[in-house]
């Protein structure tokens, strides 16, 4: 794997949005399409992706916002280091995704220990008090994410480019093999300056048109903590979760 020095700021955001109640993607896409009707969208075909989270079993990656995950996306197989906000309510800051390196086989974070722990320190800015390059030694699997979804390329007029997925995830605890299920969409959108004015424009839009869609606000690591593990305050949304207890 090459490893960068210094962890490269992936220059996308991805905005997830839950479906309300009985409401069907079918319907909803075609309210997306008739509301941004000065775009194009173009079917790009299925696409499969996984995400295996990885942490110590006292959860001091994660707890101290670096969630360190592999990804297998379109032949690709890459680390991913994340530095989840851990403001509170409106302060919360979108969470921002790093590129660790690409992976030539399936390693695992111990083969790269060393780096992983140089890349972790020298990008966040932070100072540890614990030996990083032990725990990730340490790290194992704990969360695998399942994508399997259908991909929209949209395309505006003025050159803009985002895109649409269509979302069946399956959520799963590796160690208890507790799954949940859901389905979603999400827009990746890119994090330029030609194109931030239109993002939040097409989101804003999405709010106030859209009712059958809500923003979880959370990243793909968060999303899953709160329907694997749900506190007292309950789920993600008002639906109970589909419950796979292999």
């Amino acid at each position: 794997m090459k490893v960068n020095n210094v962890l490269e700021l992936e220059n996308f955001q991805k905005y997830h949005f839950v479906i309300l109640g009985f409401s069907n993607f079918k319907s909803i896409f075609k309210k997306i399409k008739n509301v941004m009707k000065f775009y194009r969208f173009s079917d790009e075909g299925i696409v499969n992706e996984r995400e295996i989270i990885y942490d110590v079993s006292n959860n001091l990656l994660s707890d101290s916002g670096v969630i360190l995950s592999k990804q297998y996306g379109e032949k690709k197989i890459k680390f991913i280091v994340t530095k989840i906000s851990q403001l509170p309510g409106e302060m919360k800051r979108p969470s921002k995704e790093f590129l660790l390196g690409e992976l030539e086989t399936d390693a695992e974070p111990k083969d790269y220990s060393l780096q992983i722990s140089s890349a972790i320190e020298n990008s966040f800015s932070a100072t540890f008090t614990v030996d990083l390059d032990s725990f990730v030694k340490q790290t194992y699997p704990k969360i695998r994410i399942d994508i399997k979804s259908r991909k929209y390329l949209i395309i505006g007029g003025t050159g803009y480019r985002a895109e649409l997925y269509y979302e069946k995830v399956t959520y799963r605890d590796i160690k208890s093999r507790k799954t949940v299920m859901r389905d979603n969409i999400t827009f990746k959108m890119w994090n330029t300056k030609e194109y931030n004015e239109e993002n939040k424009q097409i989101l804003d839009i999405l709010d106030k048109k859209i009712k059958e869609i809500a923003l979880f606000d959370l990243s793909r690591f968060e999303i899953a903590q709160k329907l694997l593990y749900p506190k007292d305050e309950g789920e993600v949304d008002s639906e109970e979760p589909k419950v796979d207890e292999e």
